[in-house]
């Protein structure tokens, strides 16, 4: 049998990638990832701004009293939450949720087709308001979305990243722009991501709790990622 060899260009790719993944996980195991593939689902942020978004988030920005609209009825703002792994906070263990890392980073995603071609028309940046937390994940099934834990695990899409996508912040443009042709009922499979910066048209910061945060934010180590994640 004949044994395949890395040239040494790939050899020296593959381990400056893994070199990258790990020098940027934090003592606790967070990551906060600057580029990659996710998978996505959808969620509605509204009902959350009563007690607080995971970044603390209490409200529509700019003033607008939308209540709580209906998917894809909303002011036309974009904003996600991001999976536990790369947000930065274990809300399973007491003190250690709250504001990560992730909490007003934009990403720009771009929706990839069944055959994993990118589609860049549809391309929308999202700011990260929110938290997908592992302990809750079934509640977002059916399957396991944001379970990952450590670098290199993956959730049922096979993907280690993955944005919850808050569709009630959306006006009805935004949304048939981003999820025309969506692969799977109405998420993504996969979409490519880039950190990027922030529109203040569509990305604006919406008003916080006293505990909140946005900008130069932490990640909680007061414990590992999914330590006290019930069966993680």
């Amino acid at each position: 049998m004949m044994l395949r060899r890395h040239s040494p260009l790939i050899t020296v790719i593959i381990f400056a990638q893994f070199v990258r993944l790990i020098t940027c996980q934090d003592p606790a195991g967070y990551i906060l990832p600057s580029w990659g593939t996710a998978s996505t689902t959808q969620f509605q942020i509204g009902p959350e701004f009563g007690s607080g978004t995971s970044c603390g988030a209490s409200a529509w920005p700019k003033g607008i009293n939308a209540g709580n609209p209906a998917t894809a009825a909303g002011p036309g703002f974009l904003y996600a939450a991001i999976n536990q792994l790369a947000f930065g906070a274990n809300p399973s263990v007491p003190n250690g949720g709250g504001p990560g890392a992730a909490c007003g980073t934009c990403y720009s995603l771009t929706p990839m087709d069944r055959n994993n071609i990118p589609l860049p028309a549809q391309a929308m940046t999202f700011m990260i308001i929110d938290e997908c937390p592992a302990a809750q994940d079934l509640q977002r099934g059916p399957g396991m979305h944001c379970n990952q834990c450590s670098p290199g695990s993956t959730n049922m899409n096979g993907m280690q990243w993955h944005f919850d996508i808050a569709t009630d912040a959306m006006n009805q443009q935004q949304y048939d722009q981003f999820y025309q042709g969506v692969t799977n009922g109405a998420n993504w499979n996969a979409v490519s991501f880039n950190m990027t910066s922030c529109s203040p048209v569509v990305n604006p910061d919406p008003p916080l709790k006293e505990w909140g945060c946005l900008h130069g934010c932490h990640n909680n180590d007061a414990v590992p990622v999914c330590q006290g994640v019930p069966g993680l």
